[in-house]
């Protein structure tokens, strides 16, 4: 006689091997979310990077065609307006704002209306000397994830066309006189 040594899976078996499949799921849906998280805050922060290298290289290459001696800072309250003559474009300004409509962003102004230049601008900076202007821009990415980044550029721009030719006429007159 042959008895059946046939048994089927015990509810112990069961159980361990559902919680070990459970436990390698867990695992690998947790490196999922960490890589995933991880990827989305490197990628917040190059586009802050981008976006205050392009907010640094369009003003920066801007000042340097600008007649010197008309270059002037306004401090406003919540923020700071550079102007200057560009012999191509005339009249243009660098507005930021800390708070307002354009909070944040760094807005360039010519004849031809308004465009924003970059986000997430969280302070600009000029300091205006007789050949040079020293340039800081920062911004800070608010991710939804991680710690906020903070990333700061510094520039400076020598002045091109500093002739008495465009120098304002009281300037003009005040030499003349001297």
């Amino acid at each position: 006689m042959k008895i059946n040594t046939r048994q089927g899976i015990s509810l112990v078996e069961v159980m361990v091997t559902t919680l070990l499949s459970v436990s390698i799921l867990a695992g690998i849906y947790a490196t999922f979310i960490v890589g995933e998280r991880a990827w989305r805050y490197y990628v917040d922060s190059i586009m802050v990077r981008q976006q205050i290298r392009m907010a640094m290289l369009v003003l920066t290459n801007e000042l340097r065609e600008a007649r010197g001696a008309l270059i002037v800072k306004e401090e406003a309250p919540p923020g700071v307006r550079l102007n200057f003559l560009k012999p191509s474009a005339g009249q243009i300004s660098y507005l930021w704002n800390s708070s307002g409509e354009d909070a944040n962003k760094l807005v360039r102004q010519d004849d031809l209306g308004a465009r924003v230049i970059a986000n997430n601008i969280s302070s600009v900076n000029y300091v205006i000397t007789r050949d040079l202007i020293f340039i800081d821009i920062s911004a800070t990415s608010k991710p939804g994830i991680g710690q906020p980044m903070d990333l700061t550029l510094k520039e400076q721009v020598a002045l091109r066309a500093r002739t008495s030719r465009f120098k304002p006429q009281k300037e003009r007159n005040e030499k003349a006189k001297q």
